[in-house]
């Protein structure tokens, strides 16, 4: 039994399709509605379960397309949709034939149960009896277009209410407001913040927040500075207040404190971040109290990298990296992403404590550990667990290419030797490799399984990678 799913969403697809393969169905998937019609001719499914409205062409158009083929014009479709529904549009799909809607999101019960109903049905020719009417191709375009034209003007009302409703809340905050994205652009800002500034909100609209509020072609940097987007699209931390300065376009610098969080998508993930500001004073180089305010800045930017890093290699430490998986692994049951874990460990690395002294194995530590930083991928998170133990999270990555990454780095232990000039050592690494499963309740069975991956690393000759 072959089911087709179609949506333009990864993580649905992801998510209907592991709750559908526990019951045994074969599952097909596409990523728009033309993938979909090309996979339906040629997989010729037992079922389509599609979403609604998508980029090109949407649900209605792929089930008229198949009704109007001889091949697959008796395949039950359901639509499964989170918007894009009212009276009209079930007597419209009714009368193309969809056999069910379904709201997303549901439970994995209630989308098997539908699921089998239908298919049960559709053996019956139940839908067939629902009376999937075959109408002529200008009267299907006056029906749906009248129902496109009526969604478009829907959409544009709720958004304009919507924006209306955001920019009243955001003039209405004493302190000044800005919305930054990913790529650290400004996407909306209040007119106490265009103040502060000395521009015009419009002015402000699409320019990098670095250029607007610093005067600088290049992102906050440094060891000095703590920047509120590297700590919240980064780190993914919950919410960050900090010291800064803001240079008007009058040259004027003035001390703010920033409190920014994130803003998370309908999967979870960070696409923006809110960001309130307040003067505190203006910026004079004589003022005993703003030198002061400097020093507290710098003290707590560097208080707050000690306490997630590892003093001997620099990495994160135990703490922050433990908390990381456990965010990541929330994240990834949450939306339905993948998720890799390796654990690390130098082998034989007592023999080099024993032979050349703690001093020198220290400096193997901070080597290793370099090169495991070096051969890792921009979103990889990699901390020191103890010991000569590493842990390495890849967010967002199948098995195989978490194994990758772990070869990689062996390979780059293994490659050169580490010395001091006076004496040297081959070092190597043995690695455990595991990904999420369905059956994870917890980080932890996660944690355990890379643990016991590495463990059989070890018993099977070590430098080597093992995947469990």
């Amino acid at each position: 039994m072959k089911i087709l799913v179609v949506d333009d969403s990864e993580a649905i697809r992801t998510i209907l399709r592991n709750v559908l393969r526990t019951q045994g169905y074969g599952v097909a998937t596409a990523s728009d509605g033309e993938e979909g019609l090309a996979l339906a001719k040629q997989e010729r499914p037992d079922l389509v379960i599609t979403d609604v409205l998508m980029p090109g062409m949407d649900g209605f158009q792929l089930l008229r397309a198949m009704r109007n083929d001889e091949g697959m014009k008796d395949i039950p479709v359901i639509f499964y949709t989170g918007r894009y529904l009212d009276d009209e549009d079930r007597h419209l799909a009714m009368q193309f034939g969809v056999s069910r809607y379904l709201m997303k999101p549901l439970d994995p019960a209630s989308i098997l149960a539908a699921v089998k109903e239908v298919i049960a049905g559709a053996a019956g020719g139940m839908w067939k009896r629902a009376g999937a009417e075959n109408l002529e191709e200008p009267v299907f375009l006056k029906a749906y277009n009248e129902r496109l034209v009526s969604k478009l003007k829907q959409t544009m009302i709720d958004s304009e209410q919507t924006r209306l409703f955001l920019e009243h809340i955001m003039e209405g905050i004493g302190d000044g407001v800005m919305v930054i994205d990913r790529s650290l652009r400004i996407l909306a800002a209040n007119s106490t913040a265009a103040a502060s500034i000395g521009m015009e909100k419009s002015e402000m609209i699409g320019q990098p927040c670095h250029e607007v509020t610093h005067k600088r072609h290049e992102p906050c940097s440094g060891p000095n500075t703590l920047c509120p987007a590297s700590l919240i699209f980064e780190r993914g931390e919950k919410i960050v207040k900090v010291l800064h300065t803001h240079t008007t376009t009058q040259g004027e610098e003035h001390h703010v404190e920033i409190t920014a969080s994130p803003v998370r998508n309908s999967e979870g993930n960070i696409f923006a971040m809110v960001e309130t500001f307040r003067d505190i004073m203006e910026k004079s180089s004589d003022d005993e109290l703003v030198k002061l305010i400097k020093r507290l800045n710098e003290a707590q930017t560097h208080l707050k990298h000690m306490a997630i890093t590892d003093e001997l290699t620099g990495l994160r430490n135990r703490r922050y990296i433990i908390e990381r998986l456990e965010e990541e692994f929330q994240r990834a049951k949450r939306t339905g992403d993948t998720l890799g874990l390796i654990m690390l460990d130098i082998d034989h690395f007592k023999q080099i404590n024993d032979v050349h002294g703690h001093l020198f194995g220290d400096m193997v530590l901070r080597v290793v550990a370099a090169r495991i930083k070096a051969s890792l991928r921009k979103h990889d998170i990699v901390g020191r667990i103890g010991g000569e133990e590493f842990l390495v999270i890849c967010p967002e990555s199948r098995l195989e290419e978490t194994v990758v990454v772990a070869e990689r780095i062996r390979k780059n232990i293994d490659i050169e030797t580490i010395g001091d000039g006076l004496r040297e050592v081959k070092a190597a690494l043995s690695a455990g490799v595991t990904g999420l499963d369905k059956y994870d309740i917890n980080s932890e069975r996660l944690f355990s399984r890379a643990d016991s991956a590495l463990y059989r690393a070890k018993e099977e000759g070590r430098n080597r990678v093992v995947i469990m």
